[in-house]
């Protein structure tokens, strides 16, 4: 056993994963995110967490396995600390993974914790923000979500993602109004 699977395997502090962090195992970590054991599984999760944003292009070079494992892992407490690091990297329009979508969209409207929900949220629009038809259908998967039953943190993201998808959409329609017009006029 390796003296960082060791470590992972007991309980470990903030400062520990904080310090774990800044220590440059990404490799080995990232490696540990797949340890049979839960627990090592999930305090590598944690520490990858903390990595400075100046790893980011490092996971967002991961970004494929995160997802397939963020999917696959029974683990509420890795899939939301996965579904941290997948929402520090970007998606490309060109290379959606629509079975991470359809993830998300079923996440939302799913008994997950609420931290799970809210990262699928956000995934789920970063993703959706460059097709107008992806928009309007979280639009209306977040409007099927009743305020009243919401607890603050997703009353409150829900809002916020309605405001941005909207302003998205009519951006788009004014668009596709102005090519429709620039071609009438052509």
């Amino acid at each position: 056993m390796s003296a960082l699977k060791a470590i992972l395997s007991s309980r470990i502090s903030g400062y520990d994963a904080k310090a774990l962090a800044k220590a440059d195992f990404k490799e080995e970590l990232f490696q540990l995110l797949f340890d049979p054991d839960k627990r090592t599984s999930d305090n590598a999760a944690w520490v990858l967490t903390h990595l400075p944003k100046t790893a980011d292009p490092w996971l967002a070079q991961h970004q494929d396995v995160l997802i397939d494992e963020a999917m696959r892992t029974t683990s509420t407490t890795k899939r939301r600390l996965i579904m941290n690091l997948v929402d520090r990297t970007s998606f490309d329009p060109d290379h959606i993974r629509t079975d991470f979508l359809d993830f998300c969209f079923n996440t939302i409207l799913s008994d997950e914790p609420i931290g799970v929900k809210s990262l699928a949220i956000k995934l789920a629009y970063e993703q959706s923000v460059h097709y107008p038809e992806l928009l309007e259908e979280i639009d209306a998967t977040l409007r099927m979500m009743e305020p009243e039953e919401l607890p603050a943190a997703l009353k409150h993201l829900r809002g916020k993602m309605l405001e941005k998808s909207l302003e998205h959409l009519t951006a788009s329609k004014r668009r596709n109004a102005r090519s429709a017009i620039n071609t009438i006029q052509a």
